[in-house]
């Protein structure tokens, strides 16, 4: 069962698994000094959305390094992917479509244990 897919690559929970997702949106707003009163804010849209996916693969035993180069792939393309994520009773909803900013790894163990990040940002 899939939990999360980023274009074509696949999350679940033998392989390429994310642990932790976290889900960013940030306002733009312009400060500006009033008279004899506190500053006030004028509010002028949104920043792009940010998705960090955080999670654990095993090369050697359970496999996913190859979805996990496919990623950076992408990255290297400038590939826009959908990012869907699988909610209750197999309904998956789409998160929007961006691109992948940022792709890191610490291998452990001799490379028998690698932690990843992925940062995606909204197009």
């Amino acid at each position: 069962m899939a939990l999360m897919c980023i274009g074509s690559h696949v999350f679940q929970p033998v392989g390429l698994n994310g642990k932790t997702m976290e889900f960013t949106t940030e306002a733009v707003l312009a400060e500006f000094p009033r008279w004899g009163a506190q500053d006030g804010a004028q509010w002028h849209g949104m920043r792009r959305d940010t998705f960090v996916i955080a999670g654990i693969l095993f090369p050697d035993a359970i496999g996913g390094l190859s979805d996990y180069q496919a990623i950076r792939a992408s990255q290297n393309g400038g590939l826009a992917l959908p990012v869907i994520q699988m909610g209750a009773g197999f309904i998956g909803s789409v998160l929007g479509t961006f691109v992948v900013e940022r792709v890191s790894d610490l291998t452990e163990y001799g490379g028998k244990k690698l932690g990843f990040e992925v940062e995606l940002r909204s197009v």
